[in-house]
């Protein structure tokens, strides 16, 4: 018993060995290169006992099969040549043989080979349909994850370089009282600002030059008398009777526009007193300049099998 455990045991050693050894992408060239100089044993037994110890995918053992199954096919073997050809479409139902490079009675095995076996072949069929759709949904599983992984990626990237700047505005409590939409415009309401602005502007003009065409209506008459034990004489500014409608209505102008401007202004503080604020607080999310790489951590999200897993990396 202890002879027989020694040898299972060189024997495993020696198969793991061997494996090792076996590169699949040269191992399947020999059998190749022995199928198509005609030594169809050496390619037979070669690509037997290379799928036997290396790991071998689909495609290859595809291949590998499908040179076995025409060797022995080659060599009179048969049932040999049948075996393959199954295992071969069990892997690849819908594998066709070259008719311009393999024999037309191999050709036809093979499709007998199929046609016996067409109920299990279809099973496998719907199996490997399944089974790709399967994998085709986990890709598009593994692509959203990789997608909303990175998009969190930049969130939190971003997220790291802005800051959150609060701005305490001091509202002075006297300009609301200025003329001119000065309440408004330290608001910020621009739009009502520039109405009263604009509305005691021109009431104020209004008034101010109907006060100048009365000065200019104004006339200088002087009164002499000679008739007195000391002559004298005196000049009297005043308006003359002719221009005195006139001066009526650029009163009238003056004081109307005048008094409108005051009113304007009442409103305009009144408005301004309403809104008013002490204190304004505003609140900006800005973006830190950039810095050297080698200064900032480098935040990643990486798919796992339970969800997300979060991680960074900083160079130095």
């Amino acid at each position: 018993m202890r002879g027989w455990g020694g040898a299972l045991i060189v024997w495993l050693f020696a198969s793991a060995a061997l494996a090792q050894a076996i590169v699949p992408d040269r191992e399947l060239e020999i059998v190749r290169q022995n199928f198509d100089a005609g030594n169809y044993r050496e390619a037979l037994n070669r690509a037997r006992n290379a799928m036997e110890i290396a790991n071998f995918n689909d495609v290859q053992r595809v291949e590998l099969h499908k040179y076995a199954g025409v060797s022995a096919f080659n060599l009179g073997e048969v049932p040999g040549a049948e075996k393959h050809f199954l295992a071969l479409l069990q892997m690849n139902p819908d594998y066709v043989l070259d008719p311009f490079a393999y024999p037309p009675p191999a050709i036809r095995l093979f499709e007998d080979v199929k046609k016996k076996n067409a109920d299990s072949l279809n099973m496998i069929r719907q199996q490997i349909a399944l089974r790709e759709e399967q994998l085709r949904r986990e890709a598009v599983e593994r692509e959203k994850v990789r997608v909303l992984a990175e998009e969190a990626r930049r969130r939190l990237e971003s997220q790291a370089q802005e800051i959150t700047v609060r701005t305490i505005e001091h509202r002075a409590f006297m300009v609301n009282f200025i003329p001119f939409g000065a309440g408004q415009f330290q608001q910020g309401r621009t739009g009502f600002a520039v109405m009263f602005a604009s509305i005691e502007a021109v009431l104020a003009i209004t008034s101010m030059a109907a006060f100048f065409a009365i000065e200019q209506l104004y006339e200088n008459k002087t009164y002499t008398y000679t008739d007195r034990i000391v002559p004298f004489s005196f000049t009297v500014r005043g308006i003359p009777k002719a221009l005195k409608n006139t001066s009526d209505n650029l009163k009238i102008l003056k004081y109307a526009s005048g008094g409108a401007f005051y009113a304007v202004w009442a409103v305009g503080v009144a408005d301004a007193l309403v809104h008013h604020e002490d204190e304004v607080v505003t609140t900006e999310l800005k973006r830190l300049a950039p810095a050297s790489k080698a200064a900032l951590p480098k935040l990643f999200l990486f798919p796992t099998a339970g969800g997300l897993g979060a991680g960074f990396s900083l160079n130095f």
